[in-house]
């Protein structure tokens, strides 16, 4: 069985009071707190039974601080089995390659799939411990194939942040599709095709 494990997005902020100020200034709309799937909660019934879809929530995604999220990784990474798909979503995204830039996992990676991926402070606010200065020769040697998906239109990440995961990683399968959503989408068959195509 193909394990696949998503990591989710999140937000960061410079500290304590922004977030709280966050808090009580967002703008609210209902159609927010209305359940509705996303390509998330969708992608093990649209992958099917050959594969496992493991998706870990990350301590405090609201106000997510990068050490809190590599402790619980680590833990979690027990379950992980070799060959095993990685995929992270905007904070989660530069969460993997930060982690893995630093880090080695244990369990073999078939793919590292990136979807909205920020890079840096300069063009997406307060990434604050998450930032990545460089994208390390230990990332590429252990993350698998690279695939990045990113959109022209993105709200949240600018041109400037793909254009550096493009320098950095030149080697790697770019898709750039319509993202005025930030990818947060129910229907993503662009995905589960990049995922059942990896060899």
């Amino acid at each position: 069985m193909q394990q696949v494990i998503v990591i989710h997005g999140g937000t960061t902020f410079k500290d304590y009071d922004a977030y709280l100020q966050s808090l009580s200034q967002k703008k609210l709309d209902i159609g927010r707190f209305i359940y509705k799937p996303k390509w998330k909660e969708l992608l093990q019934d649209n992958l099917g039974s050959e594969y496992q879809v493991l998706t870990p929530s990350m301590p405090n995604s609201t106000n997510a601080r990068y050490n809190e999220w590599k402790l619980w990784f680590e833990h979690i990474s027990s379950l992980f089995t070799n060959d095993c798909i990685l995929i992270g979503h905007s904070l989660g995204a530069i969460f993997l390659v930060k982690y893995l830039s630093e880090n080695s996992l244990q369990a073999k990676i078939k793919a590292t799939i990136l979807v909205a991926a920020p890079y840096d402070d300069e063009t997406t606010e307060d990434l604050t411990d998450f930032k990545i200065k460089e994208i390390s020769r230990r990332f590429t040697e252990q993350a698998g194939k690279v695939v990045l998906f990113n959109g022209l239109d993105d709200p949240v990440i600018s041109r400037s942040d793909l254009r550096k995961y493009q320098q950095q990683l030149p080697t790697a399968e770019f898709h750039i599709l319509p993202a005025p959503d930030h990818f947060v989408r129910a229907d993503f068959p662009e995905l589960v095709d990049v995922v059942k195509g990896v060899t």
